[in-house]
């Protein structure tokens, strides 16, 4: 299924793949055994720091790539309190690899500086006849956003293609504006029941700050919508995989099919009926 959204081409069966991918990263974070579906190849293990004061090394994603794609997944929130600290590091730092870049998360610019040489090394080394997708979800999404504008800019991959799931925010109006003008293929899929893609604020006026801090999404917004009565299901990658699957079953399901083990277990995503 192919959907025109806002001048942009939303692939249905591109957005479930890459949800899968970005399932696979918490495997491998886990140290599970990683599968890929037929025809991709792992190239590269992405390694990070995280937490700006005590920085310790985990493993954020991967590299993997087919014989006409390339795709750089990143995980969201799963160290605690690793990850968790550099979420929280919402001041803001000039955004370091493109002039009049603007201001972006300290945490996640520093998380995503700490690995940024290596990734550049990596795709160095391969083939820019082929497309290349970036993708990410919950945090993974805000290091996808930071890496993309700068591989766009500061390498040869000048169009890749950027897929997100519950992305919070990440930078400044400016960013946000540079990243709009130069990443021209750019979708983030957002469960509008999703807690996370509301964080950080819009604004945090003075005193918190001198100057105040001020944050704004990149485009284009794709919202979906599953209410399970529970924050991490509602931001669960496998559940944004259960309701993506609906735009286009029959590939999702030959998908799942032809791949045992690749795409994530939907069991949870179903109401939360708890109660205190």
């Amino acid at each position: 299924m192919v959907l025109s959204y806002k001048n942009y081409i939303f692939k249905s069966n591109t957005a479930i793949l890459l949800a899968a991918m970005c399932s696979q990263t918490y495997k491998l974070f886990e140290k599970e055994n990683l599968i890929l579906p037929k025809g991709y190849k792992l190239q590269y293990i992405i390694r990070a720091f995280a937490d700006v004061e005590n920085p310790t090394e985990e493993v954020i994603g991967f590299i993997a790539e087919s014989q006409d794609q390339i795709i750089i997944a990143f995980r969201g929130y799963a160290a605690y309190p690793k990850d968790l600290l550099a979420s929280y590091d919402i001041f803001q730092v000039p955004y370091p690899y493109v002039k009049n870049g603007g201001k972006t998360s300290r945490g996640f610019t520093c998380l995503y500086q700490s690995t940024r040489n290596n990734i550049i090394r990596q795709l160095s080394k391969l083939s820019t006849s082929k497309k290349l997708f970036v993708t990410g979800h919950n945090y993974g999404g805000a290091v996808a956003t930071l890496a993309a504008l700068d591989i766009a800019v500061n390498t040869a991959f000048k169009n890749p293609f950027v897929f997100t799931y519950g992305s919070p925010r990440i930078g400044d109006r400016v960013f946000s504006s540079r990243f709009n003008q130069v990443v021209k293929n750019s979708i983030r899929i957002v469960n509008i029941h999703d807690s996370f893609p509301t964080f950080p604020a819009k604004r945090y006026p003075p005193p918190f700050t001198m100057e105040g801090l001020y944050y704004q999404h990149v485009k284009t917004k794709y919202p979906i919508s599953f209410q399970l009565n529970n924050t991490p299901r509602n931001d669960a990658i496998a559940c944004y995989f259960k309701a993506l699957r609906k735009l286009n079953p029959a590939f999702a399901n030959a998908l799942c099919k032809e791949n045992p083990g690749f795409c994530p277990d939907t069991e949870m995503c179903v109401p939360f009926r708890g109660t205190c």
